[in-house]
């Protein structure tokens, strides 16, 4: 689409105020309006060929989403991407098809070896109602092992909150109706990259629906501000892959490490240059004067040594892929530390020094964080979130037609004793190892997430609702790690559960088809957690626990599938099938599946366990009582739940709906995403903290829940762990 005349020139008004020198090439992505409105598509393909080639994107601002117009705004129930569904059980639970209000951008890029691809936007700006929804893929070629003869990529994917100050309504934050991002990176041999058979090595999805809870209407917090951080006005991530991005990358590193040093103390590399690391602490020092507000930054190093290189060598090689988090209370703090990365690439943009001309003063001005109290925080009490709008039956139905058909979709109910065995999988004491992983919540209380009025000195006095702070602050997090592990783990709980749902007559016969379908659904949970360096290892150490104890499980069941298990241990076991991790989730969908638990209650207890995990961490650290943990568990994540469920299944349904079979599972495993950003930034934090939990503010122990302090409880009635996982010690 072309929005000026081919008759005239407006080659003069393609203006920018870089000086850029020879060799370089910048391209400015602008759009009408400087945004998009319901119902625009995008779509770019990018590519970056020659060794040596280097190509900058950018754009003149930020990216605004607006709302749809009035005609637009009759329904509240989105099948984004969806067909329309003519069975009785999706036209009862009343899914429509609106995706005409839903702006998308799709982003092709593929970079040739010893090319350079810098893609970096401004925010992305959506505003109240709007929706709107990104993918990005990249692929960068190799040609041979070398980790210097590939492509490189750094990417940027930035979102702001909205208009936050309205003038015609209370406050805007994160009020959007959906927001999706996915990124997916694959690494090519550029010698056989035209058989298009290859696997992303990283995929980042992440989608927020805010239509799923009804508080968004009474100008309370939105789900996706209380997953993003009530205080946090823009995220972004960056990915880096290649040799070229390897310097941003030790930068980032050693602003995350200065940033968590603030708040607790971390774990530090070796250097062998002491003058150069005495010039950047001087050059970080004044980034973190700058600084206006509370900033949480994470690296994560990617595992990219699956690349399909044929060659002799077989040592693991450093990885040259890494996945940067940020959150950050204002967009010109965003701007100063992508610049404080970035400079260091300028000679390969002509001396463009990436963000710059974005910083307008020395230093952040501070907003006031009072100003921002939502609606749920009465008296320093937690109130109970708001519950989704389906019955249970309702999604009950919905799970069973997925995974049944129609012709079962009535059998809702498990019967006693897959009942009961579904109470045995939910018993904290099932030796899978359960506690293997908080969900961050070690991390979290280490880097002071939980006690925010405190960290923000001088704009709040001591005792001013500082507990109040801290337990709901401890609330807002619990509620978005269990919606967003909910939200994560129910297509790939559904996705095991299919393989043996309808095949409980003939497990010994569908044996090898069964084991190959599960290993490419193991593959891809792997490739999601990439970037999950704790999360990841947890999954497999829990999966690896459900298989042990399924043959148990199962011993007395006439369909039970004894040499399934141990073909999937075996394939585990094997070095010659590297892709076969063991991966809870799945596993759980096909235990439920051979013990006769419904569908819609194999993904309820598994949600419920990572729901459980988190409380008892927080407990275990003193952060709140049992009895204070019993009640956020009921008020808070039952809801969050429930609620996770839903997304889940919903995001199932988009699609073709005739679909069957591989292309089937393919679209289920393709729905699967977080919503909980302030716990996808935590996480790395698990391996780079220097110390133990047992220390801990004293503040955060006396709530008004009547907690004690820690120096009250003895050893024996308050262990900190009751394992020792090797990525929470210090060697």
């Amino acid at each position: 689409m072309r929005l000026v005349p081919s008759r005239r020139s407006h080659q003069h008004h393609l203006k920018h105020q870089h000086e850029v020198k020879h060799e370089a090439a910048l391209v400015h992505l602008s759009s009408y309006g400087g945004g998009l409105v319901p119902g625009d598509v995008l779509h770019l393909d990018i590519d970056v060929r020659g060794k040596g080639a280097t190509l900058c994107v950018l754009t003149q601002g930020g990216t605004r989403i607006y709302r749809p117009g009035k005609h637009f705004r009759q329904h509240v129930n989105y099948n984004y991407g969806g067909n329309n569904v003519n069975t009785s059980v999706y036209n009862k639970i009343n899914i429509h098809d609106v995706s005409s209000k839903l702006c998308q951008s799709t982003i092709n890029g593929t970079v040739e070896p010893g090319a350079t691809l810098f893609f970096l936007p401004d925010p992305t700006v959506p505003y109240y109602q709007s929706s709107f929804q990104e993918r990005r893929v990249f692929r960068s070629q190799y040609a041979s092992a070398s980790a210097t003869d590939m492509g490189s990529i750094i990417s940027v994917d930035w979102y702001s909150s909205g208009r936050k100050h309205s003038a015609w309504m209370e406050e805007e934050r994160w009020a959007f109706d959906y927001l999706g991002s996915r990124t997916e990176l694959f690494v090519e041999d550029q010698r056989n990259q035209q058989t298009g058979h290859s696997s992303p090595i990283l995929v980042e999805s992440m989608a927020f629906d805010n239509t799923s809870s009804p508080a968004r209407n009474t100008r309370a917090a939105t789900p996706a501000s209380t997953s993003i951080g009530q205080n946090n006005d823009s995220m972004a991530s960056l990915l880096l892959h290649g040799p070229t991005s390897l310097p941003i990358a030790e930068k980032a590193k050693e602003l995350s490490r200065q940033l968590a040093n603030i708040q607790t103390r971390v774990r530090r590399e070796h250097s062998s240059d002491m003058d150069v690391a005495s010039e950047a602490n001087d050059e970080l020092d004044s980034i973190l004067k700058a600084l206006g507000g509370k900033v949480v930054l994470s690296v994560t190093p990617v595992n990219d040594d699956r690349r399909n290189v044929q060659s002799d060598s077989q040592q693991h090689q450093p990885s040259t892929t890494h996945v940067v988090r940020i959150l950050a209370e204002s967009n010109e703090d965003i701007y100063r530390i992508l610049h404080y990365c970035l400079k260091s690439c300028s000679e390969y943009v002509g001396g463009l020094e990436p963000y710059k001309d974005r910083i307008h003063s020395s230093k952040t001005v501070r907003g006031n964080p009072s100003a921002r109290k939502q609606a749920k925080r009465q008296n320093g009490r937690i109130l109970q979130k708001s519950q989704p709008k389906r019955t249970g039956h309702e999604l009950q139905l919905l799970a069973n037609e997925l995974i049944f058909g129609n012709d079962h979709s009535s059998n809702t109910m498990s019967d006693a004793s897959a009942w009961f065995r579904m109470c045995t999988l939910s018993d904290s004491a099932l030796p899978v190892g359960s506690f293997a992983h908080s969900l961050g919540i070690e991390a979290a209380s280490q880097m002071g997430l939980f006690n925010n009025a405190k960290s923000r000195d001088k704009l709040q006095s001591a005792n001013e609702e500082t507990t109040a702070c801290s337990i709901d602050d401890l609330s807002d997090y619990i509620y978005a790690v269990s919606r967003s592990n909910a939200r994560f783990a129910t297509p790939l709980v559904l996705a095991g559960y299919s393989l043996l749902g309808q095949n409980k007559l003939s497990f010994a016969a569908d044996n090898e088809r069964i084991c190959h379908s599960w290993r490419s659904i193991d593959a891809y949970v792997d490739t999601l957690l990439q970037s999950n360096g704790p999360g990841r290892r947890a999954s497999m150490d829990q999966g690896l626990g459900l298989l042990r104890i399924a043959p148990s499980f199962t011993e007395y069941n006439d369909k039970s599938p004894l040499d399934l298990w141990e073909s999937i241990r075996t394939s585990i076991d094997k070095a010659a099938i590297p892709t076969a991790k063991g991966h809870a989730a799945p596993i759980y969908g096909m235990m439920s599946a051979s013990l006769g638990v419904s569908p819609l209650d194999a993904c309820r207890v598994f949600a419920f366990g990572a729901a459980r995990d988190s409380v008892s961490a927080a407990v275990r650290l003193n952060l709140l009582g049992p009895m204070a943990g019993v009640t956020l568990l009921d008020q808070v994540g039952r809801g969050a739940v429930d609620e996770g469920l839903e997304e889940g299944l919903l995001a199932m349904v988009k699609g073709d709906k005739t679909m069957d079979g591989d292309a089937k599972l393919r679209n289920w495993l393709d729905s699967v995403a977080t919503c909980a950003p302030m716990m996808d930034t935590n996480f790395s934090f698990h391996s780079t903290t220097d110390r133990l939990l047992s220390i801990l503010p004293e503040a955060l122990t006396l709530t008004s829940l009547d907690l004690k302090p820690r120096h009250e409880l003895s050893d024996e009635l308050h262990p900190l762990y009751n394992h020792q996982p090797t990525d929470n010690k210090v060697e």
